[in-house]
C-alpha cells in the first residue's frame, strides 16, 4: 500500500476546497497531495506525523503544509471503538498555488505570503493569537459567498505570513531526502507502529513488515526519517504516555506499562529525555495549568 495521493473534488464554481469534516475518526492514512493544506482540528485528539516529527493533537490544533509533505492524524484508540460520544471534527483548506492565476503568489505585493509558503514545506504549527484568529476566520469562511471566500482566504494567508507564532515540523534532514521511492514500506511500518506501540515491538519484527533484514531496515528507516527506529518508537511512546498523565486517570506506574515501557526506570530516563521533564514533573505541571 503506497502512500495516498489524495485528491479533493474541486467544484467548478470554486478555486479552492473548503471543506468540515465530521467523523467517528480521520479515515485517512499517511499520506500526501500537491496542494497547499490548512487544517484546523475542532474536535478530536490523537498522534499527529508531519514528516518525521511527531506530536499529540487537540481541540484547537491548527498546521499548514506545504505540497507534497506526507502526514497523518491518528486518533486515539478509544475513536475507533465506535463511541457515540467521540467525534472527529476539522475543517480543511485545500489549494493550488496558482489556485489565483500562474504567478500571482510571486507579485511583491505578495512577497510575504511567498515566504511563508516556501517554509511550509516543513510543515507549520500556527500558535498563540494567531491560531486564535485564523481558527475563527476559518469558521466564518462558510457564511460567505464564494467571491467573498476568496478575500477571507487572502487575510488568513496575510495574518499566518505576518505572524512569528508558529513552529515548523519536519526536519530539514527529512524534506531534503524524502521522496516516494521507499514510502510504501514506510507506510507500512508506520502503521503497524501506531496499531502496536504499545507492544514489545523487536527489530526482527518490524524488519520483516517492510519486507528487509533488520541491518538494510536501520540503514532505510534512518536515511528516510532522519531517526533511528527505537528513537521514533520511543516518542511514540512518550506521546501517548503524555496523553495519559493530563488526562490523570492512571497511576505513573500503570502509564508507562500502557505506553509500551517495560520497566520505570527506562521509561523514566526516555521520558526525560524526549520532554526535558520527569513524569511526574510533566504532570504536576499540566495539573498547575489547568486550575
Amino acid at each position: 500500500m503506497k502512500p495516498l495521493l489524495e485528491k479533493l473534488t474541486l467544484e467548478p464554481k470554486n478555486s479552492f476546497v473548503l471543506l468540515r469534516d465530521k467523523l467517528p475518526y480521520y479515515p485517512t492514512p499517511w499520506h500526501y497531495h500537491p496542494e497547499y493544506e490548512l487544517v484546523l482540528v475542532v474536535k478530536s485528539s490523537g498522534k499527529r506525523i508531519v514528516g518525521d516529527n511527531i506530536e499529540n493533537f487537540n481541540d484547537g490544533d491548527l498546521v499548514f503544509m506545504g505540497p507534497n509533505l506526507p502526514h497523518v492524524y491518528d486518533n486515539d484508540p478509544e475513536y475507533y471503538e465506535g463511541r457515540e460520544d467521540l467525534e472527529a471534527e476539522a475543517i480543511v483548506i485545500h489549494f493550488k498555488e496558482d489556485f489565483l492565476g500562474k504567478g500571482f503568489f510571486s507579485i511583491p505585493e505578495m512577497h510575504k505570503v511567498s515566504r511563508f509558503f516556501e517554509k511550509s514545506k516543513y510543515g507549520i504549527k500556527i500558535t498563540g493569537q494567531t491560531r486564535t484568529n485564523v481558527a475563527q476566520a476559518m469558521e466564518d469562511l462558510f457564511i460567505y459567498e464564494e467571491q467573498t471566500r476568496i478575500i477571507k482566504l487572502l487575510q488568513i494567508l496575510e495574518e499566518l505570513s505576518l505572524s512569528q507564532e508558529y513552529q515548523l515540523l519536519a526536519s530539514p534532514g527529512f524534506v531534503k531526502n524524502y521522496s516516494n521511492s521507499g514510502s510504501e514500506r514506510l507506510t507500512n511500518v508506520y502503521e503497524y507502529i501506531m496499531k502496536n506501540f504499545a507492544s514489545d515491538i523487536q527489530l526482527d519484527e518490524i524488519a520483516e513488515k517492510a519486507n528487509m533484514s533488520p541491518n538494510a531496515f536501520c540503514r532505510f528507516f534512518k536515511a528516510r526519517t532522519r531517526k533511528t527506529f527505537s528513537t521514533f518508537l520511543n516518542e511514540i511512546r512518550v506521546g501517548n504516555a503524555c496523553k495519559l498523565l493530563i488526562e490523570d486517570k492512571l497511576h505513573i506506574s500503570q502509564i508507562c506499562y500502557e505506553s509500551g515501557f517495560n520497566n520505570l526506570s527506562n521509561f523514566n530516563r526516555q521520558f526525560k529525555k524526549i520532554t526535558g521533564k520527569s513524569p511526574l514533573a510533566y504532570k504536576k505541571q499540566h495539573q498547575v495549568l489547568g486550575k
